[in-house]
């Protein structure tokens, strides 16, 4: 009896499990339907339970997925090309406030210049020149003041300059557009062409325009500029480079015309060392405009330079460390340009921040910590060392330029400063374009009493790291280049100060003094023995009778090794 009952469930129960599952999986379909393949509509209309207004619902629901998929590739590939335009633009000039990170770990041993930065050229900029106040803009930006070039103005230009470099330089990256021809942009690019020839006349005809400076450039590497009374400094500093610290990064010897560094010294330079390159700068550079002369031709060889990042360095400059521990300087990477202070000479000296107040609308937030600004001292940057990452930096470059011109540092910017040296920082500060300087004003390296008082350290100016350790000096190795031509420096000692005796070049204060430590004092007297060795060599050279080392083969090199 109980099989026959369990005979007569077992139907039931099946047909009963059939009718649940049915009713599940249409549950289950009606729950799910909407993650479907988009636009399978005929897959709901196969089901009889679903009415019009369901299939109108799942419809709409199919269509706004669609269309927010859309969306977010669309934002995704705006986002991936806005990114590859920022990685590749011709200049991409830092931004920092006071609250980027990390700042507050670097203004310890950095002075950190943070500029306004100077909004990209506008629809609304451009309208407002075709209006009456338009035609005085016009005036101010295209006409250039005689006798004496006007600053005022030329930090409005500069400043425009830029704002129309950084409206453009996204459009011409991208490449999909000709800013030339198309009538967009036709004018504006008109615009930028004019008064890049009414700013940097001597860019043409070796560079197209600004936008094409940094596009042969690669790598990093040292520039020197060099003439034939310089040469046997520079002979000296490339053997030390080489010899001493053992650096390998390449080297550009620039010199001004053909006849301002001999054929030979070209030569020696070359053949002595690897990887040094003479180059002459008005190849680079359109002499009849800027008629270049002493110090102004330093600017411009950078921006002539095959490098992207430079350390540009005098003649007579020696370093403690490998230079090439400059590009990893903290300052340098957040900015992209590093300078070093100059010795504290001459307080009460006002001139400086009279003039600055003259042309300068806005200033960094370094401007007014300066000591030109306090009127404390006469000299602010020293450029025997300067650091620039012309990818970053171009545009405060070219205006460092611009104050190297003829007619500017003839009439107005040596007129305020010693040679080019106050027109890095004060170029950047005209284009408010970011720089650091390292937090230590320039010391003094050579000896208690050489040629001073016992009691001070006297000789050459010194220049400190971030670890107030010694990194490099200028003046060479003689204790006055210009006065001792076969008197070296005995360093023994190095002080920090800001009383400088200037005629006798000793640091008064007595507080800072310290021994140089046996592999400092052991690495200025390697550049010494180098020095004599040159002596002998430039004395062949005078005579016309110094021949250059056979090269070397690999398979001779192979062998000595």
């Amino acid at each position: 009896m109980v099989m026959q009952a369990f005979s007569r469930m077992r139907p039931l129960r099946i047909s009963a499990i059939i009718v649940v599952s049915i009713s599940a999986f249409f549950i289950i379909y009606l729950s799910f339907g909407s993650f479907s393949r988009p636009g399978n509509i005929n897959a709901h209309l196969s089901l009889p339970t679903q009415d019009p207004e369901t299939l109108k619902r799942l419809a709409e629901e199919d269509q706004r997925r669609r269309e927010e998929e859309q969306k977010f590739l669309e934002e995704e590939r705006r986002l991936t090309r806005l990114r590859w335009i920022e990685n590749h633009r011709s200049v991409i000039e830092p931004v920092i406030k006071a609250t980027t990170k990390d700042i507050d770990q670097l203004v310890i041993s950095h002075d950190i210049a943070i500029t306004n930065p100077i909004n990209p050229w506008t629809d609304a900029d451009k309208r407002l020149l075709e209006t009456s106040l338009g035609q005085k803009l016009l005036a101010d930006l295209f006409t250039i003041p005689e006798p004496i070039p006007n600053f005022k103005t030329l930090t409005f230009q500069q400043r425009v300059y830029k704002g129309l470099f950084q409206y453009l330089d996204p459009i011409i990256t991208e490449g999909q557009i000709d800013v030339t021809t198309d009538p967009t942009y036709s004018s504006t690019w008109d615009l930028f062409q004019k008064l890049e020839n009414t700013l940097y006349p001597w860019i043409s005809p070796h560079w197209e325009n600004s936008f094409h400076i940094n596009n042969n450039t690669r790598g990093r590497g040292i520039v020197i500029c060099v003439g034939n009374n310089q040469f046997k400094y520079a002979a000296t500093t490339i053997r030390g480079i080489r010899q001493v610290l053992h650096s390998n990064l390449p080297i550009e010897v620039f010199y001004i015309r053909e006849n301002d560094l001999s054929p030979i010294k070209r030569q020696y330079l070359e053949t002595e060392f690897t990887d040094v390159k003479t180059r002459q700068v008005v190849h680079s550079i359109n002499d009849r405009f800027t008629q270049f002369g002493g110090w102004a031709v330093k600017p411009y060889a950078i921006l002539a330079s095959s490098f992207s990042e430079v350390i540009l360095m005098d003649a007579d400059v020696f370093f403690f460390k490998r230079p090439d521990i400059l590009f990893a300087d903290a300052g340098y990477k957040k900015t992209g340009a590093l300078f070093f202070y100059d010795r504290t000479l001459f307080s009460g000296w006002s001139k400086g921040r009279m003039w600055l107040q003259s042309f300068l609308p806005t200033g960094s937030s370094l401007l007014k910590e300066t000591r030109w600004w306090k009127s404390t001292s006469a000299h602010e940057q020293e450029s025997g060392v300067v650091v620039i990452n012309k990818n970053k930096s171009l545009l405060g470059l070219l205006s460092t330029c611009k104050m190297n011109d003829k007619q500017e540092r003839d009439k107005v910017s040596y007129q305020y400063a010693h040679g080019d040296k106050e027109t890095f920082w004060i170029g950047f500060e005209m284009v408010q374009t970011p720089y650091s300087f390292i937090k230590s004003y320039g010391a003094v390296i050579g000896g208690l009493g050489d040629a001073g008082d016992p009691s001070m350290v006297c000789g050459n100016q010194l220049h400190l790291d971030v670890d107030q350790e010694p990194l490099w000096w200028n003046g060479g190795l003689l204790r006055d280049k210009n006065k001792w031509p076969d008197r070296y420096l005995t360093f023994t000692h190095y002080a920090q100060g800001v009383d400088w005796a200037f005629e006798t070049s000793c640091i008064r204060e007595t507080d800072k003094i310290r021994d140089f430590s046996a592999k400092d004092r052991k690495t200025a007297l390697e550049y010494v023995t180098l020095d004599q060795q040159r002596r002998k060599d430039q004395n062949l050279i005078e005579k016309a009778i110094w021949k250059p080392k056979p090269k070397i083969s690999p398979e001779d090199d192979m062998e000595e090794e």
